[in-house]
């Protein structure tokens, strides 16, 4: 996992500390897993706001932009409360509404899990957020599993 022979500094508990090469590669690998898994809470708090909640994008800008003022500040939570406001100038709405559900997968997530469960570490919302992230690619699956769950809610209310 890297180029051998160099050297890296890292800060750790205040002290500078050089270390082996690969291992730069590893730290910006679970880096990585740790934003998806921000990202992923991101996502289900949007989820459970918008479908759940019944709140708009303008609210939804103004909540994420009152949480970014205080221990949940990041970059992250920062541009999501701009993405609410940003308009589609083709198709009118907003933007966020007309988004694809379905997303592509590089590995270093995958990586990120493998790796804590070689170390037998604990990493449940990298995992939960490859999990998400992996099912959103199957887009074209979850229509037909949509489709047979709603013929099957007929059936039943028929019978």
């Amino acid at each position: 996992m890297g180029v051998s022979g160099v050297k890296m500094v890292l800060v750790m508990d205040h002290r500078s500390c050089l270390v082996g090469g690969g291992l730069g590669n590893f730290i910006k690998m679970v880096h990585h897993g740790i934003e998806y898994g921000d990202m992923q809470l991101i996502a289900e708090a949007y989820d459970v706001l918008k479908n759940a909640g019944g709140l708009l994008n303008e609210e939804l800008s103004r909540i994420f932009y009152e949480w970014n003022k205080g221990e949940l500040e990041s970059f992250s939570i920062e541009i999501t409360t701009d993405i609410f406001k940003v308009k589609d100038a083709l198709r009118g709405g907003e933007l966020v509404d007309k988004m694809l559900d379905k997303t592509g997968m590089k590995g270093t997530r995958k990586w990120t899990v493998q790796q804590a469960v070689e170390l037998s570490i604990a990493a449940p919302t990298i995992a939960a957020s490859w999990d998400c992230r992996y099912l959103s690619g199957l887009k074209e699956e979850r229509q037909s599993a949509a489709k047979a769950l709603e013929e099957a809610r007929m059936k039943e209310e028929v019978n």
